[in-house]
């Protein structure tokens, strides 16, 4: 008996496969939105793992996991060499003395350039190496030139994805000193960064005998109370929490991405239930013929399961294979984004069977659950039963779904307003998008219910009335559609109200002609050297030094008064918050501080670089706009930097100048000796800080075309399909008289219609949750408020890409159709 069941089991399984090989986009339309579905869930999968890896693995360069830093005084950028060699000669072995800066190539692009002892990183790199059982690898099959580098040779190493982003080149011009390249693995945590030996660092950053910082290596020692006494006054020794600091800086940056691959997964899933539903309508005959040729309805029922489970495993496997390959490419982006927003450098990707198996199980448990009752209802019908393919909706089931989307609407709002983290504030968000498109069936069915009252009679009545029918099968691509375009409005809203709002903060924060980079120890001189030079107008200053405040990282700063005045973009400030401040009453702190510490205007600061310099703690005065940094800035008055006994040498110049700003570079360079990467002017400083920040949500932008071009596949599928389904009802209409040109613009219209009432429901619940994403998510996630700006340009390229769509899905299968007998059009009724 158990023999016989397997035979029958097999042998329905292959009647639906020739029904198939008869109807292929049936299966590509399930196919379709399986692999989009785990195309992006895998994506993501994999940039968030691996960028979690590379936290987890944070590291010195060449790999080398650094254990605490010897960095510059408070208020300095570097400190002299010196110490690292009498560090050295205390018994300080482990340790590796580093200098950074920046340079910049013949075309015109700049790079992050780190000098150290390249021979001992090498060294301890490959014996680390051999240790666990693996060896370098180099791009050249020769070895690196180690006793050229020692010699202070123009040699640079970079990391294989950056030597393949630079064109492969066998050197560089930087600086106008020619240099030779060489690649690295990229798991030697170079990043975009290039790696020289310290000798060549020096002449090539003009920075001879001094250094950023030292590197510390492995365990405790009991001489470390000796080698911090040497220290002393000369550095500061502080642990490495890099790789905790850099996880919780970005947490909500993978967040977001994992919410908009979420949400793509749910439009796949959407359009391959859309394609279940429609295969079962279309077999509906089919599956009562199988019952009355003596099939079991059990054996049925299992075929259908089988089935699916073997589209979710086929689609599963290639959507892995696809997500990869997305994840490929994204990886570049996201890289560079972390790179210069939080200073994360990013592992090459790698992949796990691990994804596929969670892809598959999640998109297996959710298509038999949301197919199950499907199923039986298909298998369970009258033996007798010969209806049409599709049925009108119930009233019932569409009023409840209308009852839960309510209920699900209000919930949310509730949460959005009572929650505060952002973690919670994205679920709640969840909950409201998820809630958008249960609006749309009820919808559909009265604008149907509406359009047929407002045309009571001749082909326009018959067309509208029709409406009611196609709810049904056009609902759950309607809803994928919502719910893309939705997200799509959102995110646009977010990245155009970001673009907007950055723009006008670069607008009143950079009010200085050029900003001077020069040498710290050059800084006094050439202070003193440009207030009686001709052409130059005002000077400002600032000085900054990092410190943390309730274990927030934070740039303490001041900036001379005029400076202060004109470039702190307010947010709030107490009435009377300038004089109070210059009396060291009072500091200003960026929005991203407040938000994160939870402070407000009256709250008390601690702040241990100033204990000594007060005589009562300082208060918050005002909270300024900032978006440099998700971290914090804390600005103080001068005065209590002075008293402090913070470094008076300011960290950077700006100049106010009379001359055209290329004349005024020219002079400044002959006067004193500046390089290009030296000297900045407003513009050129506008124009990075709009590439990294738009850089950040480059990733997003991305996400969310993939999750559009997933609802507008899904929408083609749906409506081609229909077509098909419809092509008996439609060539009555041929063979009554109507012609094709009329038939074709009225059928055409019926879809154009639905897609546009999609829409006029896709705008209010795309401002809605655009306003939450701008006004709270961001808020909570970055500290960053953003202006609310609606794109009006967007919303037209969304709408003409949603009507061109339909109209072309449904206009090419009804062109052919028309242009076939009618007679076989007719037939296909009652076969």
């Amino acid at each position: 008996m158990t023999r016989v069941k397997l035979w029958h089991l097999v042998l329905a399984l292959r009647v639906y496969a020739r029904h198939y090989l008869q109807a292929p986009l049936q299966a590509a339309s399930i196919l379709i939105g399986i692999v989009l579905a785990v195309m992006l869930f895998v994506a993501v999968q994999a940039i968030n793992l691996n960028a979690k890896r590379s936290y987890a693995d944070a590291a010195e360069q060449l790999s080398l996991p650094a254990s605490q830093f010897i960095i510059p005084p408070t208020g300095q950028k570097y400190f002299s060499n010196d110490l690292y060699f009498q560090l050295r000669q205390a018994g300080l072995s482990q340790s590796l003395a580093v200098l950074e800066g920046r340079v910049r190539s013949s075309e015109g692009r700049r790079y992050s350039v780190q000098g150290s002892d390249v021979v001992a990183a090498v060294t301890a790199t490959m014996n680390r190496g051999r240790e666990d059982g693996k060896q370098p690898i180099f791009l050249f099959d020769q070895q690196l030139p180690l006793t050229d580098m020692l010699q202070g040779e123009p040699i640079a190493l970079v990391s294989e994805q950056q030597f393949e982003q630079m064109g492969r080149p066998s050197q560089l011009i930087l600086d106008d000193t020619k240099t030779q390249i060489y690649a690295v693995p990229d798991q030697w945590q170079l990043g975009n960064r290039m790696l020289v030996d310290i000798s060549f660092a020096e002449r090539l950053l003009n920075r001879s005998g001094q250094l950023s910082y030292i590197a510390v290596f492995g365990s405790r020692s009991a001489q470390e109370k000796q080698w911090k006494s040497l220290v002393a006054a000369q550095g500061q020794w502080i642990e490495n929490t890099q790789s905790s600091d850099l996880d919780s800086l970005t947490d909500s940056f993978h967040l977001n991405l994992t919410a908009m691959s979420m949400l793509a997964f749910l439009v796949g899933l959407f359009i391959a239930y859309n394609g279940v539903k429609y295969s079962l309508l279309k077999r509906r005959r089919l599956l009562v013929q199988l019952q009355q040729a003596g099939l079991q309805s059990t054996i049925v029922f299992t075929a259908l399961l089988v089935e699916l489970t073997i589209m979710v495993l086929l689609g599963s496997l290639l959507g892995f294979i696809f997500g990869m390959q997305l994840s490929h490419w994204l990886h570049p982006t996201v890289a560079l984004t972390l790179e210069q927003l939080y200073g994360a450098t990013l592992l090459p990707g790698s992949w796990q069977w691990s994804w596929l198996f969670q892809a598959l199980s999640i998109t297996l448990t959710a298509a038999l659950v949301a197919c199950w009752q499907h199923f039986r209802g298909s298998v369970q019908q009258p033996l007798s039963i010969h209806s049409g393919y599709y049925a009108l909706p119930e009233p019932q089931k569409t009023t409840q779904l209308l009852v839960m989307a309510i209920g699900l609407t209000m919930l949310a709002v509730v949460g959005l307003v009572l929650s505060h983290h952002f973690r919670v504030t994205m679920l709640w968000l969840g909950v409201l998008v998820v809630a958008t498109p249960l609006y749309l069936p009820k919808g559909l069915l009265l604008l149907s219910a509406w359009a047929e009252k407002l045309f009571t009679s001749g082909l326009k009545h018959y067309l509208v009335a029709e409406l009611k029918e196609l709810v049904a099968p056009l609902s759950l691509a309607m809803m994928a559609l919502l719910l893309a375009m939705t997200a799509n409005l959102a995110m646009n809203t977010l990245v155009v109200s970001f673009e907007h709002t950055l723009k006008q903060w670069l607008e009143q924060r950079l009010h200085a002609d050029i900003y001077i980079s020069p040498a710290q120890s050059e800084m006094s001189s050439i202070q003193s050297t440009l207030q009686s030079m001709p052409g130059v107008s005002a000077i400002f200053t600032q000085s900054y030094l990092d410190t943390t405040v309730s274990n927030l990282p934070t740039k303490l700063g001041t900036k001379n008064t005029l400076t202060l005045e004109q470039t702190m973009v307010v947010k709030e400030m107490v009435d009377d918050f300038w004089p109070r401040f210059y009396q060291m009453e009072l500091a200003a702190i960026s929005e991203p501080m407040a938000v994160k510490l939870g402070l407000a205007l009256g709250d008390e600061l601690e702040v241990a670089e100033l204990n000594t310099a007060l005589e009562k703690p300082l208060k918050v005065g005002a909270i300024f706009y900032d978006y440099g940094s998700p971290t914090g800035e804390l600005l103080i008055a001068p005065e209590l930097w002075q008293r402090a006994e913070f470094s008076p040498v300011p960290t950077s110049l700006g100049i106010e100048s009379e001359l055209d700003s290329d004349d005024m570079r020219r002079r400044l360079m002959d006067e004193f000796g500046f390089s290009d990467n030296q000297l900045y002017d407003q513009q050129q400083i506008k124009t990075i800080a709009l590439e990294i920040f738009s850089q950040t949500f480059a990733v997003t932008k991305a996400l969310n075309g993939v999750t559009l071009m997933v609802a507008v596949i899904g929408l083609f599928s749906a409506c081609f399909m229909l077509i098909e389904a419809r092509k008996a009802a439609i060539a009555r209409l041929y063979a009554l008289g109507v012609r094709s040109r009329v038939l074709l613009g009225m059928v055409v219209m019926q879809m154009v219609v639905l897609v546009c009432f999609t829409l006029c429901l896709a705008l209010p619940l795309g401002a809605l949750v655009g306003y939450v994403l701008t006004d709270m998510v961001t808020l909570r996630a970055f500290g960053w408020s953003l202006q609310f700006v609606w794109s009006w340009s967007d919303i037209a390229m969304l709408s003409l890409v949603s009507i061109v769509t339909a109209s072309a899905a449904t206009a090419l299968p009804l062109w052919r159709l028309v242009k076939r007998p009618a007679m076989s059009s007719l037939q296909s009724e009652v076969l």
